[in-house]
């Protein structure tokens, strides 16, 4: 008797474990440990049939699409009508080696793979799947699967269909055919088009947008390399401010009884962030004749759009003059928008000229903002230039030239008050240039692109800083005079230090529209200021008793000469030719390599 209790008990404890050591939460979720991914999954999931009868048994296969195994997976069968319980899992799956039964529910239960170190990772495995009875509708079924580096994603099939239940929906491919590449050689003559690289066949576009009038009506076409969208904006300036967007976004996720993961909507740039209609009919208002595809990188899509559409008075007239703007950029998991791609001289393009919709024309490049590049070359001539130069003037070149004046001041101290009076002045100048573009403070989303406005009025307050703090300067025999100098070059080491990293996202800012190579030439000209500072350090530590005991003997001459104070002349300092060397090329480098940087910014 008391075996016949154990091996009861026993049993017991094997069928209520599973379920008391169930995660509810990971039922419905199908959350596993790990970070959920928001890319285009890897695996899919196929059924043998795509209609059931209550009682009959399906194959159900995970496979992946790519060069990736799966170590761990969960997966149910679930309604697919969301006006019922979409949570609980319908139907019975068979266990199998590796893998047991989970989530047991009134009408099925789940399976997951076992916590087993052994586990092979797999590229395929089909389940048996026997539906209940009495049936419980369309069906979807739903799997997490997770691969390599801690990452999963969630999966679902097309829909599996119970002839008997009401509302039978329609059975669509998740992926469609593709659609053909768009004609280029009507641009310019039949249709207009605006494309990046200029004169790019559609499939080598970054990005491109043609269009044509049909009956009162703009027929669209749309394509870029992306992984998420890519949207065509109209805007009456250069900016992105409160503008219409026509997007093409990949929703791979969407309701499956919409024959294409394509969407195309409307929606309007707000600040800078992209914004839905707040009215949800809008999004899709004078829409029509919608087509879209991705393949690979390349989505593509094709709409008609009317030209004006009454009622709709925020809404932009496609029969008026605008700016056209091509983004892209990625999705979340849902399907919305993220922040567009920011690339230097590309994303976002912005069209040189305004057209409408009624131009045939072809046209390619990007628009330039003339205020933001004078910025940018105003602060490379007071940083890069001119504050570097007082710089080393003030650190190294103090005892130089000891008998020579210019501007009745010491000729470093003139040389680096004259720079950083050109630095303030650029500083002051560019500042203001800056926020009359914008409008106001720059708000940009991302680092280190968010960094540059903040950096930037920090830098400006420090330079404006300095200037005061010099014109409350004590006497040189003041007891006070070394507390100003430490707090004179304290603040104007934080400036110099700040605008160092202030001017390299600058320069790989969109609207700068540099050549790349121009970041490397602000590395090379840090690094060679580097190495004069060294050279400088160096000779400085050589030569320092040198030229200390040149001071004591000059001083004693003075002393014993009663004549030498109003005629004697002081010394060249230990080191002199090597120094005026140096200050030589380096000014030369300097000016050589800040005009490089200024021509390629006006120019760019």
């Amino acid at each position: 008797m008391h075996c016949l209790w154990t091996s009861v008990a026993a049993l017991l404890l094997g069928v209520i474990a599973p379920i008391l050591t169930e995660n509810p939460e990971s039922c419905v979720s199908l959350k596993q440990p790990g970070e959920l991914q928001d890319s285009l999954p890897p695996f899919q999931v196929f059924t043998s049939q795509q209609t059931y009868k209550g009682g009959e048994q399906l194959d159900v296969t995970v496979k992946t699409t790519r060069h990736i195994e799966f170590s761990k997976l969960v997966i149910q069968a679930r309604r697919y009508n969301i006006t019922l319980d979409t949570t609980e899992p319908i139907g019975y799956f068979t266990a199998k080696a590796g893998y047991q039964v989970a989530c047991p529910g009134i009408y099925g239960n789940g399976l997951v793979s076992q916590q087993r170190s052994n586990v092979v990772q797999r590229s395929s495995i089909t389940f048996t799947w026997t539906a209940p009875l009495p049936s419980q509708g369309h069906i979807v079924f739903r799997a997490s699967v997770a691969g390599s580096h801690n990452q999963y994603w969630i999966i679902k099939s097309p829909v599996i269909v119970d002839p008997d239940a009401p509302h039978r929906p329609v059975i669509s491919q998740p992926h469609p055919s593709p659609l053909v590449d768009i004609e280029t050689d009507s641009c310019g003559k039949t249709k207009g088009c605006y494309r990046n690289p200029p004169g790019c066949p559609e499939p080598k576009c970054d990005a491109i947008v043609t269009w044509r009038i049909r009956d009162g009506k703009v027929e669209f076409e749309l394509a870029a390399a992306t992984e998420g969208w890519v949207a065509v904006g109209f805007s009456s300036d250069k900016k992105m401010g409160h503008d219409d967007v026509i997007e093409c976004v990949w929703n791979e996720t969407r309701n499956l009884l919409h024959k294409n993961p394509v969407e195309v909507r409307l929606s309007q740039n707000g600040g800078g962030k992209s914004n839905q209609l707040t009215n949800t009919l809008d999004r899709y208002a004078g829409l029509s004749d919608i087509v879209g595809s991705k393949s690979g990188r390349r989505l593509r899509c094709k709409f008609t759009r009317e030209l004006y559409i009454p009622g709709y008075k925020n809404l932009v007239n496609l029969d008026q003059d605008h700016y056209i703007l091509l983004a892209k950029g990625k999705v979340d998991q849902n399907g919305m928008k993220k922040m567009h791609v920011l690339e230097p001289g590309k994303q976002p393009y912005v069209s040189k000229s305004m057209v409408s919709m009624k131009d045939i024309v072809d046209i390619s490049g990007t628009a330039r903002y003339p205020l933001a590049k004078i910025h940018g070359i105003l602060m490379l001539i007071g940083w890069m230039m001119c504050a570097s130069t007082a710089l080393i003037m003030a650190k190294y070149y103090k005892p130089m030239w000891p008998n020579s004046r210019l501007c009745r001041e010491k000729v470093w101290f003139a040389v680096h008050r004259g720079c950083m009076s050109v630095t303030f002045f650029c500083t002051i100048l560019g500042f203001i240039l800056i926020f009359i573009h914008v409008g106001g403070y720059s708000q940009m989303p991302n680092l280190p692109d968010k960094a540059h406005p903040i950096l930037g009025i920090i830098t400006t307050i420090f330079c404006i800083l300095n200037p005061i703090l010099a014109m409350c300067r004590c006497n040189e025999k003041s007891r006070s005079r070394p507390i100003f100098n430490w707090i004179h070059w304290f603040v104007g080491l934080v400036a110099t230090v700040l605008a160092t990293p202030t001017m390299f996202i600058g320069l790989n800012l969109a609207k700068a529209h540099v050549p790349w190579w121009t970041t490397w030439v602000m590395v090379a000209f840090m690094l060679f200021h580097l190495i004069i500072e060294l050279l400088l350090e160096i000779h400085g530590c050589i030569n320092g008793r040198k030229q200390k005991k040149r001071e004591e003997e000059f001083m004693l001459r003075k002393k014993h000469d009663p004549r030498g104070e109003l005629f004697g002349r002081e010394p060249e300092p230990v080191g002199h030719h090597f120094k005026k060397r140096i200050i030589t090329v380096y000014l030369f480098v300097v000016i050589i390599l800040g005009l490089v940087m200024v021509i390629s910014v006006a120019a760019g």
